[in-house]
């Protein structure tokens, strides 16, 4: 399923310290990939960024990235969103899906119950959360193996006992 849009796969919130250090949110799982990624900012330019370190710290992952050595340079870059080319990452095996792929996807409970589609995907810190819109409502499903009968390219089917 792989395109040649970007996928975003971090955004900068704030500096951390005076140094040039970044706080993000990082959507990359271990966040230590993301050093593996030829990244860039998604802003008018795609402006090619090198990450040289990563800390994974209790309540935030901070990031240097090169020649961005003060907070004034930093600052600047608040709010950008990090981003990788589709064909940089690895192709995934069996029952792994990237969030990407999943955004979009009709969900049906085995049922035949239509509950919508999946409007957006977040971590809750246990697992996975599917959050499916359906006429402007929001309802929420862990995604888990416990939860999900099956995954195709146009749909996921839950269990109907997880609603």
């Amino acid at each position: 399923m792989k395109s040649s849009s970007p996928i975003v796969i971090g955004k900068i919130l704030s500096t951390h310290g005076i140094k040039g250090w970044v706080s993000i949110d990082c959507y990359a799982y271990p966040p230590e990939n993301l050093k593996t990624y030829k990244t860039f900012l998604n802003d008018n330019k795609n402006h090619e960024i090198k990450i040289l370190d990563i800390k994974v710290m209790p309540k935030k992952i901070i990031i240097k990235i090169l020649s961005f050595d003060d907070i004034n340079t930093s600052e600047n870059i608040i709010g950008k969103n990090i981003c990788v080319d589709n064909e940089s990452i690895p192709n995934l095996e069996g029952n792994e899906y990237y969030w990407k792929d999943l955004i979009g996807l009709k969900v049906l409970t085995n049922k035949n119950t239509d509950l919508g589609v999946v409007d957006f995907i977040f971590n809750s810190g246990s697992n996975d959360i599917l959050a499916i819109k359906n006429n402007n409502i929001i309802s929420y499903i862990a995604f888990i193996k416990e939860n999900i009968c099956k995954i195709d390219n146009n749909k996921i089917i839950i269990r109907d006992e997880s609603v």
